[in-house]
């Protein structure tokens, strides 16, 4: 997949994951809003300063660059659970 440099690119990819089993479509919702607006940050080169510690593994798919795999934010902020 190529560099994505647009939000509506990054809503496309973030859409293009699947709810997890047991999210209600209201968290999965919050969830990918979350995504987005790091994503916003990251495009417009300025800090996330909103928390984003243990999500499901989706969410902390969806914050990587697909074209090579990166995180777009720092890894040291944010946690993940163990089976991330």
């Amino acid at each position: 997949m190529s560099a994505m440099n647009t939000l509506p690119e990054v809503k496309k990819y973030v859409d293009s994951f699947s709810r997890p089993e047991g999210f209600n479509n209201y968290a999965w919702e919050v969830t990918k809003k979350l995504a987005i607006e790091a994503w916003e940050s990251y495009l417009e080169k300025r800090p996330f300063r909103r928390q984003i510690n243990y999500m499901c593994k989706e969410f902390y798919a969806m914050i990587r660059r697909p074209e090579d795999g990166e995180y777009i934010l720092p890894r040291n902020s944010f946690r993940m659970l163990g089976n991330c």
